[in-house]
Parts: structure tokens; sequence; C-alpha cells
């Protein structure tokens, strides 16, 4: 008997985006349990397809730009299904699919959030989007976060049974609260901050604008007026253009305060460096790196947009540590409250990051395969 068949499709299949990273998992996943797996992509780093032990097909690109390019790849993933016939058909929002569609972002949401404005119209995601979710020819679409299905559920009247979410899950080797103190002196040599200072961070991967920087820096500055007599510095991570938020910080007086890297190797060692962590993130359709400073016992702050709120427990001293994006006088009183407390906030942190194993990498990809395979089981 042969190996059933899954085919993963994703235009854009590379290292970096967070949409690439779940499908090779999905794939190394698949494999694990027996499946063969094709990945149809227009580009795709070809050793780390090799490393899956996955075959790839590459489809031709359409030349031209413009919203037909993506409606030629969903057309080039149905042509190829209908010649081979796979057991499962996993789309990444680039294609339909009769089984299982992963979301990954919500475009009209995060043009209200970022922007205050819809997008406009032809825009070319969101016409694939709205096709392919107002189609609703999936069994089942799968988010980051209960905002997302929402939204969706809102937004196309997608039905409630056919919305399963699957937060991302953590690396528990790397992020833990393990030797946090030697951990701490790694990261705060490797950010030149003394230990004496007090350090809040934002981590992320980059797009500034999304992630509100602009926004963290201004509450930066009403920070330091409330409480002057504290060593402030406030740390940004993410491989974006800075040159607009130094001069932000600079005209604010803080400029001398905030310290910009757009990489860090190690990130496992920045958490605990952190005396907190904030993401004040206009929208954040799930945000890992929360998850990861949680993991690591580091106490956080989170926009009410970002998914990984989900995460906090429903008690008071959690629920206030939810904040307006927007709103930069609440942002630096809650910082203020949560260092003026800090013993109590490491340990409420503490406390968060023993509770945290189901959204461990591992249970999350049990829960996924098992998804996987009732999903092939009723085709």
């Amino acid at each position: 008997m042969s190996a059933r068949h899954a085919v993963i499709a994703i235009r854009q299949l590379e290292k970096n985006t967070g949409a690439s990273r779940v499908a090779f998992s999905q794939a190394a996943l698949l494999r694990q349990a027996g499946y063969r797996v094709t990945l149809l992509a227009e580009r795709a780093n070809e050793a780390l397809v090799a490393e899956r032990d996955c075959e790839l097909v590459r489809l031709w690109r359409w030349p031209l730009r413009g919203a037909f390019r993506r409606q030629w790849f969903n057309l080039r993933v149905q042509a190829w299904c209908r010649r081979h016939h796979p057991d499962l058909l996993i789309s990444h929002g680039d294609a339909e699919t009769p089984n299982v569609l992963f979301l990954h972002n919500c475009v009209h949401l995060a043009s209200q959030k970022i922007h205050g404005k819809p997008l406009p119209a032809g825009h070319e995601v969101a016409l694939l989007h709205d096709r392919i979710l107002s189609a609703q020819a999936f069994d089942v679409i799968g988010v980051n976060s209960r905002m997302m299905g929402d939204e969706v559920i809102r937004r196309y009247g997608i039905p409630a049974d056919k919305v399963r979410v699957f937060h991302p899950g953590y690396d528990a080797g790397q992020f833990n609260t393990d030797d946090r103190a030697a951990r701490r002196l790694a990261g705060r040599a490797a950010v030149g901050v003394d230990l004496s200072a007090t350090l809040v961070g934002l981590v992320t991967s980059g797009d500034f604008s999304k992630r509100n920087v602009a926004g963290f820096i201004d509450a930066a500055a009403k920070l330091v007026a409330l409480a002057p007599d504290r060593d402030w510095r406030f740390l940004v991570v993410g491989k974006d253009r800075f040159d607009s938020y130094r001069q932000q910080a600079e005209r604010l007086g803080i400029g001398n305060r905030v310290i910009h890297s757009p990489v860090m190797d190690n990130v496992a060692m920045l958490y605990p460096a952190l005396d907190l962590f904030v993401l004040p993130a206009h929208i954040e359709e799930f945000g890992l790196v929360a998850l990861e400073a949680m993991a690591c016992g580091t106490p956080v702050l989170l926009g009410d947009h970002v998914g990984a709120s989900e995460l906090l427990p429903a008690t008071p001293e959690w629920q206030q540590r939810i904040l307006p994006a927007a709103d930069s006088t609440r942002w630096a009183e809650a910082i203020r409250d949560s260092v003026a407390d800090q013993a109590g906030s490491e340990a409420r942190a503490l406390a968060l990051a023993s509770q945290l194993g189901p959204w461990q990498y591992a249970q999350q990809q049990a829960a996924m395969l098992h998804f996987f395979e009732q999903i092939a089981a009723a085709h």
C-alpha cells in the first residue's frame, strides 16, 4: 500500500517568515507520520525542503505584477491537484482547498488597526482572501488566535465549527526558566546595559509600524517623566528601518536611553535580561515572541489585539496587563507600576511559565497531527 500523499501549497517558502516556518513544521510532522509530502511553491529554499525529505514542485510564476499573479498560483495549484489527486491539501492562504486552509493574517482588520482606514479597492491579498473565505469550500480554517477566528466569523459568516485555533508552540528546550541569572548577565552584556539599569524591551522580527514602535518610544518618554529617578533603558529588537524612531527618541529627549538591535543570535538569553517585555502592537495575529518571553518567566505587557494575550490568566492582575495600543499614557503608567513591584511581577511571571506546558511545541504539533489525520480520514 502506497503512502498517503499530503500537499502543502504556499507561494513563498523561505526561511524567515512565520508562514514558511509553520509550513516547514507541518511538512516535517507529516513526513514523520508516514505521509509523502509535496510542497507547491513559486519560490522556495531548496536546502530546507531537502532537510525535511519532501518533494518540491516549483510552479511557474506569473511575470506581471498585480492581483492576477496570486490568482495564477491558485489556478496552477488546482490544476496540479487535479492531475495528482492528493489525500490532503493544506493551503496557507494562497490557494483554494477542499481540506485545510491556514490563515496567517487578517488584512482587513490589520489595515483598520494600523492605518485607521479600509484597504484600497483591488488590494491583491484581500481580493484572494475574500474569494477563498467567502466561498467556504474548505473543511476547516486554521487560525493563530481566537481574535483571528472571531474576525473571519464576523467578516465572512464562516460557521464557528469550521474554525480551529492553533496557537503556535514554543521550544521548551530553548525558552525556559533555567539559569535565569546567568542568562540575564549574558543578555545584558550582549546589549551593553548594566544590571543596575531597568531594561524594558520590545522584541520582534520587524515591521515596526505594525508593532507600534512609535507608541513604545512615546510611552518611554512619558515614563521617564513619571519616574525620573530610575535609570531607564529601552530596547527594540527587529529588522526594519530605525532612523525615524531614533529621531523621535532624540526629539523626546530619550535618545541616549534607546537601543536598537536588528537581530539577536540568541534571543533566549535576552528575555531574562529584560525587567519587562512589551508588545504594544496595533495588531499581532499571535506574537510568538510574547509566548517565548512568558516561558522564560519574564513579566509582560501586551496590546489588546495581540493574539498571545489570550494565554494570560483571567485574573485582574494579569488582565490589567492587556492595554489599548494607542494609549501611550496607560502604557507608561503600566510599565512604571510593573517595575515598581518587580518582585511581585516576577513571581507571577514565573508561576505563569510553569503553566505553559500545553503550548509547548511538541504538544501543539501532536494536536495538529491528530487534526490532520481526522481531516484525511473524512475523505
